[in-house]
């Protein structure tokens, strides 16, 4: 979950590290339970996300 406490838009890369998570070449990602994109995992098995918020705004991934 991601959260924009201040009163301006943000537009930055979120850094996700999956090192335990099992994960080893691709991760799929889903904002808000819409359509799943395929991220490829860095080599110290992170994975960088867009993310848009509006000011005070909430969003929320799910990783598999």
């Amino acid at each position: 979950m991601v959260f924009n406490p201040t009163s301006n838009s943000i537009d930055t890369i979120l850094s996700v590290p999956l090192y335990y998570t099992g994960l080893t070449d691709i991760a799929q990602v889903s904002e808000q339970e819409n359509s799943w994109i395929n991220y490829t995992l860095a080599r110290d098995y992170h994975i960088d996300i867009p993310i848009s918020l509006p000011p005070v705004g909430i969003t929320w991934f799910l990783i598999k």
